[in-house]
């Protein structure tokens, strides 16, 4: 059974309270990023894409790819620090929370098995 996030901060060390920050922090990144690239996908419908003023053609996929290209590389490190995080929060026995449990295939590519 998951333990629940407000349970578990009662015994957390200093350092699994970190690393919930710093999951939270990135979670927050990969959405602003994900978000972005997204909005760049839709913009295709319209052929045009627009950001801060400026204004771009985004045709089709090629367009949209070539578009994208930083907010894709900044969702990956954000999904790369997600991988990280999840490894350790296992490593420092954050393994049976079940926001742990919900993400880690994910990010890690395998399953959880906690014990």
């Amino acid at each position: 059974m998951p333990t629940s996030i407000e349970s578990f901060m009662e015994t957390a060390t200093n350092e699994q309270r970190e690393l919930l920050f710093d999951m939270t922090k990135w979670a927050g990144y990969e959405k602003k990023y994900a978000d972005e690239v997204n909005k760049i996908y839709d913009s295709i419908k319209s052929g045009v894409y627009s950001f801060d003023g400026a204004v771009t053609l985004c045709e089709d996929e090629d367009d949209a790819r070539v578009i994208s290209m930083s907010p894709r590389q900044k969702l990956k490190k954000a999904r790369d620090f997600m991988k990280e995080y999840m490894e350790k929060a296992v490593e420092l026995g954050m393994g049976h929370l079940g926001i742990i449990q919900r993400n880690y295939e994910n990010y890690v590519g395998k399953s959880l098995i906690t014990k």
